[in-house]
């Protein structure tokens, strides 16, 4: 199955980089990967469902670290990533979603 990600995703992607690289070791860099890999597998397998948005119920989220949310859709053909945000950050610039 493809994996389609957004500007905002692509963009959240890295500026995640960025943070891990210019503050952490490259070891803690691949353990992010690594998680971040693992749960997309997750939604891929479609073993799980993982919670809906409450004003986008197309769409769901899901905790990929403390730190750090996805937002996706899964379609019959691929895998939508719209973001990939930072849970500290402001509420407003969590779900753009228009880039469809």
């Amino acid at each position: 199955m493809e994996i389609r990600w957004s500007k905002f995703a692509l963009q959240d992607l890295e500026q995640i980089e960025d943070y891990i690289g210019n503050r952490f070791t490259f070891r803690e860099y691949q353990n992010f990967m690594n998680i971040l890999n693992h749960k997309i597998g997750l939604i891929l397998d479609k073993k799980v469902v993982f919670q809906k948005l409450e004003k986008f119920p197309d769409y769901h989220k899901l905790l990929i670290t403390e730190q750090t949310t996805l937002i996706y859709r899964l379609e019959s053909k691929y895998l939508k990533i719209f973001r990939l945000y930072n849970n500290y950050q402001d509420e407003d610039k969590k779900f753009i979603i228009d880039d469809l």
